[in-house]
């Protein structure tokens, strides 16, 4: 008898789902969780809610089944919706995380919510489905119940929806109230919600000594995003007074529980040194870091790291900026356009570096949109568009860039790419110039001296040749000292203006050592010194100015300082001549046509040099040329050539020419007789 009343209590506490709840936790304990699994399974079908929250968390841990947040979610709904608070927190989690799908699920079934069913074998296993998708309404519903419930997790999570409008209209007054109600329960989440209000963080005006309250608080109890947020605070001194040590050890601390961020910020402290030595090795540790946990400033300052070290081939950074670059990240695409411009790390290829560029929009540096228009201008790498580079100037220039704005005047001086106007490239050569462009302001005074008869344009063509040598500028410098010299659109003042020319000739200036030269050899008053005048000439010959050699080949010919000295005239003349000089080559000409006995060899040089003048537009060097054609002197006889160039020459004023083409009309006139008399 007893034995029987015995079993029937047994079989009672079987049915008793608190008694089956403790037997399963029992069974856990033991290692038996697949039995455990099968035990919790008849309370929570019999509706027991306490049953209902453990039976999902099975799934949603894997304890005794294969893990599925679809069918957790099915549980926890079953026991949310009798009110248990557990579960209502649990859902309110899961609905704003979007959880994983179980793993090694990779079709497409792992979209599918547990309001979509699988169809086929796998429904077998995963009858509510496999993945849930994130949702923010459905995880206010339910935040909401377990927070009016008194949940502090639930209130916390709450008021970060409430703060950034996740599933809800901002409510900044309303999330406040929630983290308090949280944070009064002592959690850090909520804690966190008021530092991070308090910061300005939800687009809230800032108090950051109550946030440095709030974030120390939390960041106490460990909240990594805490320690991150205090740290950042105290490295700053924001809402509480400034110490980089402590800040430090808050961000080692958030960076060891794997905060990116803080590892971030490490490196850009160990970088600039702020608050402790600078270590560029620590900065790449960190940086490493936190590159590698996705991190994309984080991928972008390792490069940019990288490419501080002179030796570094650019491989790594252009990697490290291509894969962040391609993920849309307008920083890293504004580096990677930089590194097909010079070519580091990548090939130089302007085509990329446009391409990129324009993914970048507005982060691009303007020196990178400068010299990739010097591609498309010099047509490297890339076809020549003097149109491309004229707008990737005009994007430049809109950024203040000095070096866009005088080459924009250039192209409007030219007329490449852009009109040829000369009003609108000085518009652009001023604004440089107004930034502390040298070459600007010079460039401007040549467009304003060039307008002659205008005493003003004149005066301002000074004032700006003054502005760039002051600025070091050697050849305002000679422009400026000639002005003074001429009297042009300044008082002539001939001794301050050779001061000029002597302090830039002294720089080295070949164009100031020419002009001065020639200045000294004019004379005042009549009385040139080309000893003097030598001094500094032929420095400037040397170094290739060909105006400057030939005057050096007049002075050995002519014999202005000592001696003639032939030999050494035909040398200069020689050597202007090669760069294209008319009188050199004209002389030259002259001297070889004096020779006595002249070989074929010779006549062959004659009539090159005569037709390089001639090309020229050296009326003189046109006649000769067409005497050569006329004579067949160096060159096969052309009588139309020789009349061609008689008449080019003749045009010019030559009167040898003009004489040449009468003797030629008489002759074949005279011609034209002898026939129609022997007709």
């Amino acid at each position: 008898m007893l034995g029987k009343l015995g079993q029937a209590f047994a079989a009672l506490a079987s049915r008793d789902p608190v008694a089956r709840l403790a037997a399963v936790e029992r069974t856990l304990a033991e290692g038996w969780s697949a039995q455990a699994f099968d035990e919790s399974r008849t309370p929570a079908a019999r509706g027991h809610a306490a049953a209902q929250y453990r039976l999902g968390q099975m799934y949603e841990h894997a304890e005794g089944v294969v893990q599925s947040i679809a069918d957790a979610v099915h549980w926890y709904r079953l026991g949310a919706a009798q009110g248990d608070l557990a579960s209502q927190v649990r859902l309110g989690l899961i609905y704003f995380i979007e959880p994983p799908a179980p793993a090694g699920i990779t079709t497409q079934d792992g979209e599918r919510s547990v309001e979509a069913p699988l169809g086929g074998a796998l429904a077998q296993f995963f009858p509510h489905g496999i993945a849930i998708r994130q949702d923010y309404a459905e995880a206010l519903i339910w935040n909401r119940l377990a927070a009016e419930q008194g949940s502090a997790e639930a209130q916390a999570r709450l008021g970060h929806q409430l703060a950034l409008g996740l599933g809800t209209p901002c409510d900044p007054v309303e999330a406040e109230r929630w983290f308090s109600m949280a944070a009064a329960q002592n959690h850090a989440e909520g804690q966190l919600g008021l530092g991070l209000l308090y910061a300005g963080s939800y687009d809230t005006p800032p108090d950051l000594a109550r946030a440095a309250h709030w974030l120390a608080l939390a960041a106490g109890a460990g909240n990594r995003i805490a320690e991150y947020g205090f740290g950042k605070l105290l490295l700053h001194g924001e809402g509480i007074g400034r110490d980089a040590a402590a800040a430090i050890r808050l961000l080692q601390r958030s960076a060891a529980q794997d905060y990116a961020p803080a590892m971030y910020l490490l490196a850009m402290i160990h970088w600039r040194g702020e608050g402790t030595a600078s270590d560029s090795g620590m900065a790449e540790t960190w940086l490493r870091r936190a590159a590698v946990r996705g991190h994309a400033e984080a991928s972008c300052a390792l490069a940019e790291l990288l490419l501080e070290r002179p030796d570094d081939d650019g491989v790594e950074a252009a990697a490290l900026l291509r894969e962040r670059a391609e993920a849309g990240n307008k920083r890293a695409a504004a580096a990677l356009a930089e590194l097909y411009v010079f070519g580091r790390g990548v090939p130089r290829d302007a085509g990329e570096a446009e391409r990129w560029q324009a993914l970048s929009h507005a982060e691009s540096r303007p020196e990178t949109l400068t010299m990739l228009a010097s591609l498309y201008a010099e047509g490297i790498s890339v076809d020549q568009n003097f149109e491309a580079a004229a707008g990737l100037l005009l994007e430049a220039a809109d950024q203040g860039n000095v070096d866009a704005l005088y080459n924009l005047g250039s192209l409007h001086v030219q007329g490449k790419g852009v009109p040829l106007d000369v009003e609108v490239a000085k518009r652009f050569y001023r604004e440089a110039a107004r930034l502390g462009s040298a070459e600007a302001a010079f460039q401007l005074g040549l467009l304003l001296a060039a307008e002659t008869g205008d005493m003003q344009k004149h005066e301002a063509a000074a004032a700006c040749f003054a502005r760039a040598a002051k600025a070091g500028h050697q050849r305002a410098l000679v422009n400026l000292g000639l002005l003074l010299v001429e009297g042009a659109g300044v008082p002539r003042n001939r001794a301050r203006g050779l001061a000029f020319l002597e302090k830039a000739a002294r720089a080295g200036e070949p164009t100031a050592q020419s002009a001065l030269g020639y200045q000294l050899a004019a004379g005042a008053e009549g009385q040139p010194d080309h000893l003097a005048a030598r001094e500094w000439i032929e420095p400037a010959a040397a170094a290739g100015d060909a105006d400057a050699q030939a005057w050096m080949g007049d002075c050995c010919r002519l014999g202005l300082v000592g001696s003639p000295n032939f030999a050494d005239a035909e040398l200069w003349y020689r050597r202007a001549a090669a760069q294209g000089h008319v009188g050199a080559i004209v002389l030259l000409a002259t001297a070889i046509e004096s020779i006595e006995e002249k070989t074929a060899e010779i006549q062959v040089e004659a009539f090159g040099l005569w037709l390089a003048a001639a090309s020229a537009g050296d009326a003189s060097a046109q006649y000769h040329v067409g005497r050569c054609y006329r004579d067949g002197s160096g060159c096969d006889a052309d009588s139309e050539a020789a009349i061609l160039w008689f008449e080019r020459a003749a045009e010019l004023g030559n009167e040898a020419a003009r004489a040449a083409l009468s003797v030629h009309a008489s002759v074949v006139a005279a011609s034209i007789a002898d026939q129609t008399q022997a007709t």
